[in-house]
């Protein structure tokens, strides 16, 4: 099927079958004597005739629209054969060449109403058997070459329609592919945020926790009355030694908690939220979405974490709330971003989807790093829940970095 499918791509195959296409009926009129009805009489004229026009539309029919219509409508008055008209109608509607696949149709149309050219045949040059039936002439034969004459036409607007479709579904799969990747790549960047997040908070809770208290007790006994000045100068010592690893802790935790500290550029940005609105729509999720013109104004870093804020609110909108609907407002100003999130409240009596609560926890986290602040909470007056993003003004490669204190 597919080698089938590839000879009816190439060029080369499909000048053939326009050849056959004019040339076979004419050799079929040439064998049965139907060339003896035709305006051109004789066997010579009426195969030259249909070979050149042959020749000439396989050619011609793509580069000189107006030239191969004229040849097609000229060998349709001469040996009364209508397929070359079918074929330029076709290929022109292919193309959208509009005006000369018109005046082909108009051809096939104007030329029933000359009486004496379609009178049925009755003498031996039948082609086939049921042809003295066909409507040649009047009402009935303006109805049957109208029906001829439009159905290359339609044939040709069908295929153009299939291969929009076909282009527009593989533009979609490419479009969809290219967003799961950077969700992948999101998902597993914010893994190993977490992981850093993770590890900072431990050696800052651990290490820095006792070399704070190994400084402290020093700094206690050197005022000690009763210790000797060796002492003093030997917790001096232990104090200004501890202060120096309290200092290298805190910038190993900034390296730790920078979200870029592996190199990486932020993934996302203001302009993808309208791709995550309609992903999330296309799931029966109703979402109103406001993006201030000054939204575009953002710098990538915090772009980046709008973009994951409201990801992470459509999540838990799909999780928990009791109807699928929710309002974003985001907008950027000199003072930073403000991003707020509302959504209904979940009902009491509907359990909602199991949920870890670390999405919002982390991204808080995030947030206060990055100088600013995030509450989620509920609005019991107004049965809503509300999240509100304060993020601070920075430039796109300043990282966001975590006290060591």
């Amino acid at each position: 099927m597919r080698r089938w499918q590839h000879l009816f791509r190439s060029r080369r195959a499909r000048d053939a079958m326009v050849a056959l296409v004019i040339g076979g009926p004419a050799a079929i009129g040439l064998l049965t004597g139907l060339h003896r009805v035709a305006p051109a009489p004789t066997p010579i004229a009426f195969a030259t005739i249909s070979a050149l026009c042959a020749v000439v539309l396989a050619l011609w029919r793509r580069e000189f629209d107006w030239a191969a219509t004229v040849v097609a409508c000229v060998t349709f008055v001469l040996t009364d054969l209508p397929y070359p008209i079918y074929v330029m109608t076709y290929s022109l509607a292919r193309r959208r060449r509009w005006p000369p696949a018109f005046a082909g149709m108009a051809l096939l149309l104007v030329w029933p109403a000359h009486q004496a050219l379609f009178e049925p045949v009755t003498g031996a040059g039948s082609l086939f058997e049921f042809e003295r039936s066909l409507p040649a002439n009047g009402l009935n034969g303006l109805v049957y070459w109208a029906l001829a004459a439009a159905a290359p036409f339609v044939m040709g607007l069908a295929k153009n329609s299939l291969e929009d479709a076909l282009a527009e579904r593989e533009r979609h799969a490419v479009q969809s592919a290219e967003r799961q990747q950077r969700l992948w790549e999101s998902t597993l960047r914010e893994r190993r945020l977490t992981e850093r997040a993770r590890l900072a908070s431990m050696m800052h809770d651990g290490v820095g926790h006792h070399v704070t208290v190994m400084v402290t007790m020093a700094g206690a006994i050197s005022v000690d009355a009763a210790a000797t000045e060796s002492i003093r100068r030997r917790c001096e010592l232990i104090a200004e030694v501890g202060r120096e690893a309290i200092g290298q802790l805190g910038e190993v935790l900034d390296v730790l908690s920078a979200p870029d500290a592996d190199g990486g550029a932020a993934r996302f940005g203001i302009v993808d939220v309208e791709d995550l609105v309609r992903d999330y729509r296309s799931l029966g999720v109703e979402v109103s979405c406001q993006l201030d013109e000054s939204a575009d104004g953002c710098d990538p870093v915090t772009g980046d974490l709008c973009y994951r804020i409201v990801r992470e609110s459509l999540a838990n909108v799909l999780r928990h709330a009791g109807e699928p609907r929710v309002h974003i407002r985001l907008s950027c100003g000199d003072d930073g971003a403000r991003l707020t999130v509302t959504s209904p409240l979940a009902p009491n009596d509907r359990p909602s989807l199991p949920g870890t609560g670390r999405g919002l926890r982390l991204l808080a986290e995030e947030a206060s790093l990055a100088g600013g602040s995030l509450t989620a909470e509920p609005v019991r007056d107004e049965a809503r829940f509300v999240l509100r993003a304060d993020l601070p003004p920075r430039g796109g490669d300043s990282p966001v970095r975590r006290s060591a204190s």
